[in-house]
């Protein structure tokens, strides 16, 4: 594959390091003397040293006859508009990263559009959702996130007989805000119909919305949680985000310490009472102490500054915190978290890369995510129906066999969809499919002709 990466900072040195090696053929640019000579001397890969704003830059890179563009720079402006000058270049596939993905809010869509990019990471909401899966104590083995967080997958094993087990899939009383989408069972892996049944040791996927998900995983004998309590050291953009997830959750208290008076007013006006916003330093111990930080389940250190972090957790560990969860900004710094016994160490740049890699890997660019080694995607995908229609229901679609939609997208509305929901053209649904569905499921929902 032919794969151009503007921005050679963490994500981009990540990646290119990971794709030379996979012996894919890498351009990186970047306007940065040190970053570029960093690269030359550590990887094996093409390195162009100016402006990937600049079209010229980018057609010596080979963006016009790229398979894939990855704008990865620390400028979410620079990355827009490398994406759209390299869709006007002929780019097969773009994919843009943003660390402040709220000015795609209710434009997700015309910014797609606009700009011409396939796929958009944020690098504070992987962070967000990763930390927000560890405090959940997720019986899950595996959790992704869609629609802004509405929308979930989520992997289970049944480990005993039960109430999953004692009838078929169509007689079991499930909760309705999910669909069991696929079942992996030792060298199988299915999409199950009504009729078949669950198994101990399977390995069970399942799409729906967070509280029927919870109420499934109980069904599988997962422990009920008692109340918890976290706190969030930070009031950035991944320490917000954090906050506002576990704002609506159930049985979790959040207290937000954020050092600027200024910034803690404006944050506290945008939560309910369950959220406690703080001013001080998360590095004060007597502040600690005075709050009685050491009776949290949970500390979490959201700042830029991965020293502050180390040491607030160090602190934090000290009082009597059960958990401690840092963002690492320098992914180097991770192996240090672990000698000092930081429980999570998560880097955003690291997470963001990661994804990256999946897409590439995966069979389609439009993937959301790729599940099980590759044996199944999740695809997010805007609905123009054939014919001109305006709607059709979901058992009229003719979705090809190994294929569940998930939930359909209108609006601020999440459905989880039966075969008589009624998809509408503009919708946006979000698709679990077997690889080789992935052609059939572009032309049943974007027509031959249809122009984005």
């Amino acid at each position: 594959m032919d794969i151009v990466i503007v921005g050679a900072g963490e994500v981009g040195y990540h990646l290119g390091d990971i794709l030379s090696r996979e012996e894919h053929r890498v351009s990186v640019v970047d306007p940065d003397p040190a970053q570029v000579r960093r690269i030359m001397e550590a990887l094996d890969v093409q390195v162009l040293e100016g402006d990937g704003t600049r079209a010229e830059i980018l057609t010596q890179a080979g963006a016009s006859k790229a398979d894939i563009v990855v704008a990865v720079t620390e400028n979410d402006h620079v990355n827009m508009l490398v994406c759209t000058l390299a869709n006007k270049l002929g780019a097969k596939r773009i994919i843009m990263r943003l660390k402040d993905i709220s000015r795609l809010e209710s434009y997700r869509y015309f910014y797609k559009q606009t700009l011409g990019f396939d796929v958009v990471l944020s690098t504070d909401e992987l962070a967000a959702e990763e930390i927000v899966g560890t405090v959940r104590q997720h019986r899950a083995l595996e959790v992704e996130s869609f629609a802004d967080g509405r929308v979930q997958l989520r992997r289970l094993r049944i480990r005993e007989e039960g109430d999953l087990t004692a009838d078929t899939l169509a007689g079991l009383k499930l909760p309705s805000g999910l669909l069991v989408v696929a079942v992996s069972r030792r060298d199988q892996f299915f999409v199950p119909g009504g009729n078949d049944r669950l198994e101990v040791d399977d390995q069970v996927y399942l799409i729906g919305r967070g509280p029927d998900l919870d109420q499934f995983e109980l069904l599988a004998g997962a422990p009920k949680i008692g109340r918890r309590s976290v706190v969030i050291m930070g009031g950035g953009g991944v320490g917000v985000r954090i906050a506002r997830r576990l704002d609506t959750m159930p049985g979790i208290s959040v207290r937000l310490m954020e050092k600027s008076a200024k910034r803690a007013r404006a944050i506290s006006s945008n939560f309910s009472n369950s959220v406690m916003v703080l001013v001080g330093d998360s590095t004060d111990l007597d502040l600690l102490m005075e709050e009685r930080i050491g009776e949290a389940n949970v500390f979490i250190a959201t700042t830029s500054d991965d020293e502050r972090n180390m040491v607030a957790c160090q602190l934090a560990r000290s009082l009597g915190v059960e958990r401690t969860v840092a963002m690492v900004n320098k992914a180097s710094y991770r192996q240090i978290y672990d000698l000092l016994g930081v429980d999570r160490a998560i880097s955003p740049r690291v997470l963001c890369a990661n994804h990256i890699l999946r897409f590439v890997r995966s069979r389609s660019v439009s993937s959301i995510a790729v599940i099980a080694d590759g044996r199944a995607e999740v695809l997010e995908l805007e609905v123009h129906h054939k014919d001109g229609k305006q709607e059709r229901k979901v058992k009229n679609l003719g979705l090809p066999r190994g294929t569940v939609l998930g939930a359909v997208v209108r609006s601020n509305d999440v459905i989880i969809p039966s075969g008589d929901t009624v998809v509408r053209n503009g919708d946006h649904v979000i698709l679990f499919t077997l690889p080789e569905n992935l052609s059939s499921i572009e032309e049943t929902f974007r027509p031959k002709g249809y122009q984005s």
